[in-house]
């Protein structure tokens, strides 16, 4: 508790110290200051907003050299990243469970991936690739009040890029350790008044190399995918059109009873339209609708004594059943937002958002379950004077089978100049119990049994689990003071956010057969700082760097192996001209994982480009080096070389 005081402390009179240097005009021009639309829905100065917020550019993107989409968050201060398998990651702000990305709400133009069947955000079946993304907006908190349940304790917003601001063609071709081979291919063009992309591209890589006791990981994952994206505007009202579908299959480790391999095929498709009018300079309105679906088959042969299935009659010893872990979901989304800018110091945004959730799967649920939900949110920005904002949100949402909710935001901005600004913020949210939780009816149905010697050829495993129907949403309580300074004339913006929060009816048990339990008794307190850094001194230059410092407290482990107590990252990347970039970044994190273990890695990314006449040619070369000697968050999870390598050769015309 000493250390953690110490150190807020020690932030707290960074901040006043640089409060208090002479922020004249002639230091900080009166430029705008970036902008970022997550947050509160609205598109505000990042001295505005009621959240602390970070932007991952697509200049961040390129100079990273990364290739998984998760992994760009090790750049966000406190948040934690883990793979629980070559193809299963885990992406968490401030951590907590490690089991699943069941507590972020992950968006993708606007459309919601998280999967409110399984209560997760699966990022290997997202049909996107990392050249796809334009920036990525993090609000580092609850956001419940703007985007509803499940914005538990922050939201990732995945923006793509535009078709009018990309290549006509590109052409990618990937091959590095791990047997990695990667290939996209991406179209631009014109079409009736509008631009459309079109991307194709294929995936694979065998994940990890061992386990701990030195057998042969099998986590690979290959893919294929498509996805299109069109864009037109007609007068003051814009029609945007998004189409996506991903096919692959990963591999999974066989467990006692296995006969055949446990593979898994999964086909991801979506589609997503949206319609945005400006009315007038004041008065703008948005429409969306999104639809996903996801079909995963799961099926394998187990070998299993006849009692566990109560075939006792079977003379056998051991007895072969077919299984499956067959699951369909879907979902629908509408969402309706009305912005309104009233006079120069109110504006102000509502609407509601309507989401129908469905499920089939024989062994989990005994057949299709189906889930309504309905949210009414606000958010109002009032300038009570030049030096005085305050923002005030609120989501009203109603849950069938889990009842009325209301999670409220408020905020308070304290103007030292255009530039610089002290928030102080308090703010409420839920994460609903998903519908394993509550309504599973978890069987397993062997079929095909074999020996039968002319006995039942079906049969069920003894061992079964139910959902609890009486769960409550999980709760936080969240307060901060931050910092946020933008000096435009070095071209440096700083954050800084002391944090305390209080998260209340966890439901932190394993989500497993043997021990599927799932109940509110869990709590978890958790306080610290971070800080971000984002300098471009000159055009050549990128350098980004944060720093997270988190104490916690829980009555489970669970609740806290996910969540490093020191974490920090260091992007450092120069042009040395218009078509040579080198770059150096180092990631950490202390206490990470099941056996509270350190990650310390340096990547080095280096790119030349050859300008022909009407196209060009990059080749990249992207380096990992592991330091130390643990797996990565859990025991089985081990690269047999710490070196990993990826070459890449591109082609855009």
């Amino acid at each position: 508790m000493y250390s953690a005081r110490k150190y807020q402390y020690a932030l707290l009179g960074i901040v006043i110290l640089s409060l208090a240097m002479p922020l004249q005009a002639s230091f900080l021009k009166n430029e705008e200051l970036p902008i970022v639309l997550t947050p509160a829905r609205l598109k505000q100065n990042r001295s505005d907003v009621p959240a602390s917020v970070s932007v991952i550019d697509r200049d961040m993107i390129e100079a990273s050299g990364l290739r998984e989409i998760p992994e760009l968050f090790r750049l966000i201060p406190g948040t934690s990243v883990g793979a629980r398998d070559g193809w299963n990651y885990v992406v968490s702000y401030h951590g907590s469970n490690y089991r699943d990305s069941r507590r972020m709400q992950v968006l993708i133009d606007g459309r919601s991936v998280y999967q409110a069947g399984l209560a997760t955000v699966d990022w290997n079946d997202i049909p996107i690739t990392i050249k796809d993304i334009e920036r990525i907006e993090v609000v580092r908190g609850p956001a419940t009040a703007s985007y509803g349940a499940n914005a538990f304790l922050g939201v990732i917003n995945i923006i793509t890029r535009h078709p009018a601001d990309i290549a006509h063609l590109e052409a990618t071709a990937e091959r590095g350790s791990e047997h990695t081979e990667n290939y996209r291919v991406s179209h631009a063009g014109e079409y009736h008044g509008g631009h459309y992309r079109v991307t194709v591209a294929s995936r694979h890589d065998d994940g990890f190399d061992i386990k701990s006791n030195g057998q042969e990981r099998l986590d690979s994952k290959t893919l294929q995918l498509i996805n299109t994206r069109y864009e037109r505007q007609i007068n003051s009202t814009s029609y945007s059109l998004n189409l996506g579908y991903k096919e692959g299959r990963v591999t999974d480790d066989y467990s006692d009873v296995d006969v055949t391999s446990p593979d898994t095929l999964v086909d991801d498709y979506y589609f997503s339209t949206r319609i945005d009018n400006e009315l007038s300079v004041f008065h703008q309105l948005k429409f969306q609708y999104d639809f996903s679906g996801q079909q995963k088959i799961h099926r394998w042969t187990a070998e299993i004594p006849p009692y566990y299935t109560n075939l006792n009659q079977n003379p056998a010893d051991l007895i072969l059943v077919d299984a499956n872990e067959d699951v369909q979901v879907n979902r629908h989304d509408i969402d309706f937002q009305d912005t309104y800018i009233w006079n120069k110091s109110l504006t102000s945004v509502a609407g509601v958002h309507l989401k129908q959730s469905r499920v089939s799967s024989e062994t989990y649920y005994g057949g299709t379950l189906k889930s309504n939900n309905y949210q009414f949110f606000y958010n109002l920005e009032k300038k009570l004077s030049e030096k005085f904002t305050i923002n005030s949100g609120g989501s009203y949402e109603y849950q069938e089978d889990i009842g009325k909710n209301f999670s409220p935001r408020v905020s308070f901005h304290y103007h030292v100049n255009k530039n610089n600004s002290l928030r102080f913020i308090y703010s409420e949210a839920i994460r609903t119990p998903d519908l394993l939780e509550t309504s599973a009816n978890w069987t397993y149905t062997g079929r095909n049994v074999r020996p039968n010697n002319g006995g039942p050829t079906t049969a069920t495993l003894l061992q079964t689990a139910k959902g609890n129907q009486n769960l409550k949403p999980e709760l936080i309580q969240s307060r901060e003071i931050g910092y946020y300074g933008n000096f435009n004339t070095i071209h440096l913006q700083w954050d800084v956010k002391i944090f305390s929060d209080q998260l209340d009816q966890l439901i932190s048990n394993s989500i497993s057969l043997a021990r599927f339990n799932p109940v509110n008794d869990s709590y978890l307190k958790q306080r610290g700082i971070e800080t971000e850094i984002d300098y471009r001194p000159h055009h050549q230059w990128l350098i980004h760097a944060n720093y997270a410092y988190i104490t916690d407290e829980s009555n489970t482990n669970t609740e806290t192996s996910f969540t490093p107590r020191n974490s920090a990252s260091l992007l450092l990347s120069y042009k040395y001209k218009p078509d040579l970039q080198i770059s150096i970044s180092k990631y950490f994190s202390k206490e990470i994982g099941t056996s509270g273990n350190k990650y310390s890695r340096t990547d080095i990314m280096v790119k030349k480009i050859i300008n022909l006449r009407k196209s060009e040619i990059e080749l990249r070369y992207a380096g990992q080096y592991r330091h130390d000697d643990d797996s990565e968050l859990l025991s089985d999870n081990i690269y047999s070389n710490k070196f990993r390598q990826l070459v890449s050769l591109t082609l855009r015309y």
